[in-house]
């Protein structure tokens, strides 16, 4: 397969538009294409399932400050995982179901060991971008990689795998006139039959399995995210793949970018969507952390407050606050400053991860 670094596009900023990838500050590792090798008894001993100190931007609204990311963690860290691309089969399940062969790229921690079980997160990009959009590709790492070592060698964040995929049929951008939004609504079909079941039968997760019911068992310890579009894709698989994914991390995106709400806005209502679909796969408020964000200047963030005014009036499913408070699942951040950019995408990362990767620890206490 020829392997290409998605062209990023530069993204006109319309009102309620929602172009999802912007170009990257990207640093060239040559010794990010290995492992260096540690002592596998201590991969895990760095990390403390130990929540920061969150604090609200603004308490009566219940929105969280989001820090900004240590200029340090956007260099390369001393302890480097690796990325790789993969190739899997799947389907053309938003077409005539043709068969393609597709790539993604995965990012495994330093020291990974194969004899060990890792938690795992899945990312997808926005309108025009690609599987190399969030952490870059083996040859050409982006800063996103930089801060998820950081993470990582700095005991903030458990080590886990990361896997950037692209929605997009044979990995290349399709033309669209609604920003992707009839796309999106076969990508979990994708994601459910074929990403997840070939990463985690190739890569050490939780999952004793690859069948639905041994992904079913290991939703603990599995991650849904994604960026513009993307975060529209990830508020979608609350709605419809819950019994793989028990944590989610949507950024600059909320279900107001479905083609549901966009034929219906005045009357949408994200959060009776979001408490019906799961209730629908048998869940509850119990069963379930979402941690969105976005930024002050970032022109998604018009939606993104509406989901969450929506969330507000559904407490019998959804109850918003800071990470860790008892009964909380849904979590609102906000980044001084931040765009609809990578810059702005790193800042949400530095801050949800952490918050869901002690929520997956204190489970296991």
């Amino acid at each position: 397969m020829n392997k290409r670094i998605t062209a990023l596009a530069i993204i006109s900023i319309l009102t309620l538009s929602l172009a999802g990838c912007s170009c990257s500050n990207t640093s060239n590792l040559s010794n990010t294409t290995t492992n260096t090798t540690t002592n596998p008894a201590n991969n895990f001993g760095n990390y403390h399932p130990a929540l920061r100190e969150y604090v609200y931007r603004n308490a009566g609204e219940k929105i969280i400050d989001n820090q900004s990311v240590p200029d340090s963690y956007r260099e390369p860290a001393t302890m480097q995982g690796r990325l790789q691309y993969e190739d899997y089969n799947t389907f053309d399940y938003n077409g005539d179901m043709r068969q393609m062969e597709k790539y993604l790229v995965v990012y495994t921690p330093y020291g990974y060991d194969s004899s060990k079980e890792y938690d795992i997160l899945y990312v997808t990009h926005g309108h025009t971008g690609g599987a190399t959009t969030w952490i870059g590709s083996p040859t050409d790492p982006h800063n996103m990689k930089n801060v998820l070592d950081h993470l990582i060698e700095n005991g903030e964040v458990r080590p886990m795998i990361v896997v950037s995929v692209t929605y997009y049929d044979d990995n290349k951008d399709e033309e669209t006139s609604d920003y992707d939004m009839e796309i999106l609504n076969a990508f979990g079909k994708e994601l459910r039959n074929d990403i997840v079941p070939f990463v985690e039968s190739k890569y050490s997760t939780y999952a004793k399995s690859t069948d639905p019911e041994g992904l079913k068992a290991s939703r603990d310890h599995r991650i849904m995210g994604g960026f513009s579009m993307g975060g529209v894709t990830t508020c979608q698989q609350i709605c419809e793949s819950m019994d793989y994914f028990r944590f989610y991390m949507p950024v600059s995106g909320s279900l107001y970018w479905t083609t549901d709400a966009y034929s219906n806005r005045k009357n949408f209502d994200a959060g009776a969507k979001m408490e019906n679909a799961v209730k629908a796969q048998g869940y509850g408020k119990d069963d379930f952390f979402v941690y969105i964000s976005t930024g002050t200047v970032d022109f998604a963030k018009s939606t993104v407050d509406m989901q969450f005014d929506d969330v507000k009036n559904h407490p019998n499913m959804f109850k918003v606050g800071l990470p860790g408070e008892e009964g909380v699942n849904y979590c609102y951040g906000l980044g001084l400053n931040e765009g609809h950019n990578d810059h702005g995408r790193e800042t949400a990362v530095y801050n949800a991860l952490p918050a869901i990767s002690a929520l997956i620890g204190q489970r296991e206490q």
